[in-house]
């Protein structure tokens, strides 16, 4: 008996690797919408709003603010040690 939650657990790894297939065949060159005779008119996502303003001391003891860098690509890197 203790086989059988190890063949079920194989069993359903097996099948969760399993391709996607879809609902149907991929669309052909004939079938798939082209862009020059679409009639949609794409537009761009507006801009992600301000974050939140985060500030705190510098390695150097002078004050730091993320608005200090406004219109830079900006990483806040935020761990603990517990």
């Amino acid at each position: 008996m203790r086989i059988l939650p190890l063949v079920v657990l194989t069993a359903l790894a097996l099948a969760g690797c399993g391709g996607n297939e879809g609902d149907g065949p991929a669309p052909s060159a004939a079938t798939a919408p082209s862009a020059a005779g679409s009639t949609e008119r794409e537009t761009a996502k507006p801009p992600a709003g301000n974050g939140p303003d985060i500030s705190g001391t510098g390695l150097d003891g002078e004050a730091l603010s993320v608005a200090d860098f406004r219109g830079k690509p900006v990483f806040v890197n935020v761990w603990s040690s517990w």
